[in-house]
Order: C-alpha cells, then sequence, then structure tokens
C-alpha cells in the first residue's frame, strides 16, 4: 500500500493552502507499486487501474497481483483511512493473514494509521514502529547522525531562531553562491528554501516565524551552504530485523533545484565511487538498527564539484519513489539501461493511458519487449484525466522508463520523449482556440 503523505502524520502542521489537483495527482501515483508486486500479492489501491494499463504491463513481463479498492474512495483521503473505514476489505485482509502462515504488510511508510491496520488484521509488518520511522525522517536528526559517524557534512548549523537563521545566511552566503534554509520534515522538496540574496530571504523567515508561533515546539531549521555538484547520488537500504544490512539500488538522480525527477539506473559511476557507497550504506543500516529501526530506507547523498562525498544529505525512513524503480532487472533485464523520468503536464484535453501508448507507438518510442528499448508509461491513475474547476485544464504526470541497450540511445530517446510531449497539446488544439498549456520535466 503507498500511503503517500505520511509525514502530515508523523509531525502534524497547521494546513496551508491545498492544491486539489496536485493532490489528486499524487495520490493515483500508488499505482507505481506495480512495478514491485507479483501474482502472490495483494495490493490495495484507492482507484482500481485502467484495465488497457493492467494488459500493457503484463504483456511487457510485469505480474499483476490481487487489487483490493475500499468502497467510498475519494482522491484526496488518505488510503490508510479508507481501508479502515471499510470492514468488508479489513475482513479479507484479515482472512488472508488466518489462511496464510507468511504473510507480510509492506506499506510506503509506517505510521499509527498503518499500525492500526496490522493489528485489527493480523498482518505482520517487518519494520519499526511509527514513532522510530519519524525520528528518521527529521533533517536534522539526519545531520547529527552524519556528525555522529565522522562524515563531511555541509556547512551549516541547527537554528532555533529567524535572527538565527539569518545571521547563519550571512555567514554562509559569501562563501556559496546560493544557501539552503531547510525545516525538519517535509517531502518532494516542500520546507526547502533556497536563497540567493538577503532581499529574498525575508518573506522565508516570515513563514519560518509564523510556523513557529503556530507550533513553538517545532522551531528549528537547518542552515547550510549551496555545494556546486557532480552528481546527486541515491542509494537504498534496506536493514532486516536480525541486523543484516543490504545496500542496493545506488543511483544517479535528476533534480531540478531540490525536488527529484528521475533516476539513472545503473548509476554511471567508477567502481570504487560504488564501493565506497556500499560502505556508507552498510555503516548507517548497523547505525539504525542500532536505534530500533527496520525496513527500507533511501538515502541522499552528493558529490561536490570538488569530488568530496557527502553521504548524508537527508534519509527518508520509508519507501521513496525511487524505491519503486529498484527492481527492474527482473523484467527488463540486467543489461539494460534505464532512465527514469517524470513530467508535469497540462492540456485543454484529457489523455488516457490508451491515447498516450498510441502516440508513443506511432512515434516508434513505445517500449519493444523483444529487443528491450523504448518508453514505459508506468501509471495510468496520474495522467491528466480530470478538468480542474480552477482553470478548466487537465493536468497530471507523466511517469516514465526510457530503455536501452547503451546511455547514447537512451538519451536520444528520452530527448525524442520530451519533443514529442511538447507537440502534443498543440496536436490536441488543431483547428481549435489556442488554450495555455505547460510540459515541464
Amino acid at each position: 500500500m503507498l500511503n503517500i503523505g505520511a509525514e502530515k502524520f508523523w509531525h502534524p502542521a497547521p494546513a496551508g493552502v491545498t492544491d486539489r489537483a496536485e493532490d489528486r495527482v499524487v495520490g493515483r501515483a500508488e499505482e507505481m507499486n506495480l512495478l514491485l508486486c507479483r501474482k502472490q500479492d495483494v495490493l490495495v489501491l484507492r482507484e482500481r487501474p485502467d484495465p488497457y494499463y493492467l494488459s500493457r504491463l503484463e504483456s511487457w513481463g510485469f505480474d499483476i497481483p490481487r487489487i483490493l479498492v475500499p468502497s467510498g474512495a475519494d482522491p484526496r483521503t488518505p488510503i490508510a483511512e479508507l481501508a479502515l473505514r471499510d470492514t468488508e476489505l479489513l475482513g479479507a485482509l484479515s482472512e488472508l493473514a488466518e489462511a496464510e502462515e507468511d504473510v507480510i504488510f509492506v506499506p510506503y511508510a509506517v505510521t499509527p494509521l498503518e499500525e492500526e491496520i496490522a493489528n485489527r488484521c493480523g498482518l505482520r509488518m517487518e519494520s519499526a514502529s511509527s514513532a522510530v520511522h519519524a525520528l528518521i525522517n527529521d533533517k536534522i536528526f539526519n545531520r547529527r547522525m552524519a556528525e555522529e559517524l565522522g562524515y563531511p557534512v555541509c556547512e551549516g548549523r541547527v537554528c532555533g531562531t529567524a535572527e538565527e537563521v539569518r545571521e547563519t545566511f550571512r555567514e554562509l552566503l559569501p562563501k556559496y553562491s546560493k544557501v539552503i534554509v531547510k525545516e525538519p520534515y517535509g517531502a518532494s522538496g516542500k520546507g526547502l528554501y533556497i536563497v540567493e540574496d538577503e532581499s529574498k530571504l525575508s518573506p522565508v523567515l516570515a513563514r519560518l516565524t509564523r510556523s513557529a508561533k503556530a507550533r513553538p515546539e517545532s522551531a528549528r531549521w537547518l542552515v547550510e551552504g549551496w555545494h556546486d555538484k557532480q552528481a546527486d547520488i541515491n542509494y537504498q537500504i534496506y536493514i532486516a530485523p536480525d541486523g543484516l544490512v543490504d545496500v542496493f539500488s545506488i543511483k544517479r538522480q535528476l533534480l531540478r533545484e531540490t525536488v527529484y525527477i528521475g533516476s539513472q539506473m545503473p548509476a554511471d559511476l567508477g567502481e570504487e565511487m560504488l564501493r565506497r557507497y556500499r560502505e556508507y550504506g552498510e555503516d548507517i543500516g548497523r547505525y539504525l538498527h542500532g536505534i530500533g529501526y527496520t525496513g527500507v530506507a533511501g538515502v541522499d547523498s552528493i558529490v561536490t564539484a570538488d569530488g568530496t562525498i557527502i553521504p548524508i544529505v537527508e534519509i527518508n525512513g520509508r519507501f521513496t519513489l525511487s524505491t519503486y524503480v529498484s527492481f527492474l532487472e527482473r523484467v527488463l533485464g540486467e543489461d539494460t539501461r534505464v532512465f527514469s523520468r517524470y513530467f508535469r503536464f497540462a492540456s485543454g484535453e484529457r489523455l488516457d493511458y490508451e491515447e498516450l501508448c498510441a502516440v508513443l507507438d506511432r512515434e516508434g518510442l513505445l517500449y519493444r519487449p523483444e529487443n528491450r528499448e523504448g518508453v514505459l508509461v508506468y501509471t495510468s491513475g496520474t495522467l491528466p484525466l480530470a478538468k480542474e474547476e480552477s482553470d478548466g485544464m487537465y493536468a497530471g504526470r507523466i511517469f516514465a522508463l526510457i530503455a536501452g541497450r547503451d546511455w547514447e540511445l537512451v538519451e536520444r530517446l528520452g530527448m525524442r520523449l520530451e519533443q514529442v510531449l511538447r507537440e502534443l497539446p498543440r496536436r490536441a488544439q488543431a483547428g481549435r482556440e489556442p488554450s495555455s498549456r505547460t510540459i515541464a520535466p
């Protein structure tokens, strides 16, 4: 179950302005769980996927599991809340737990809601408690952990007042082109502020001050110098209950400032660099196990312009978008080069999965399993399927895997994909009054 948005349960914050279109799209990203599933698995989704999408995934070699959907589902209620309201669904999970000896509940993240589901249904979770998860997903804890391990960290400090943030910013700016201010919690770039000059700092300080007044106990921020980078690296760690650590899926990531856009798999890194990351991952895993953490964690890291590895920028004590694309070798083959991308897409016309695949097929881009190259769109529910009341546009995200035998081919396919997606809204508007459109990587 992909219960994205767990941060608000670990660290409740005052409600801000909500983007209803964004909430709908993010909730339907749950379908990327299908990249991990096998036939014997059970997948809980808020909405049953497009049948054409499921058949296309199956034709490419992915397994389609048993899918359960809670009744009365809506696009914005957290999936765990929907599941807990549905006695029939809970009963089906309870029956499964009673009938099988080895049933494990694997959510994206663990909050009290997932613990309640497990308890009510008799399901086992091989993961730490929600309280330990909340601790791991604290950027200030991550920095202190890195310091305790003796790792290089970005120059900066933890601040407890807006004035301390300003003072630290003034100290760092002469040394760096930019400074980043981080709230302790948040995902997908939320709560991160990149500031290039003091005039742009004032609105950030105003926001932090309002937050501190609403929740004085959480008035802590991390202020660090922004490094020029050779690479953004993510590596995944699995910590077993017995303390065994498995470091897997070391990826070079594509970020737009602080927001994840995609991953290069396998990472185009030298063997020495990969060896060092495996060692860092094993050290981090042992440390996390020592404080009671088990399960999957994703670690974000950077290689600075001078070649210094900063092994921990932040740790996500949960699955990440990068986790879901970590096991593609079993379907696409170990020798296949893959780049994952996602695009924000808006148009005056609805775009469903079958139509998008037809466009990619006409352009010679759609994935061909016989030669293991092409573009696989791996979610259907995130596409621009619903018209927004605010502007009458259809908005969504296109999550794609670009596969090929070498990086040169992957790059060519990726450039062609971008071109096709840029042209797609214009084609839809042919012969009509022009309307606004956006396509962004």
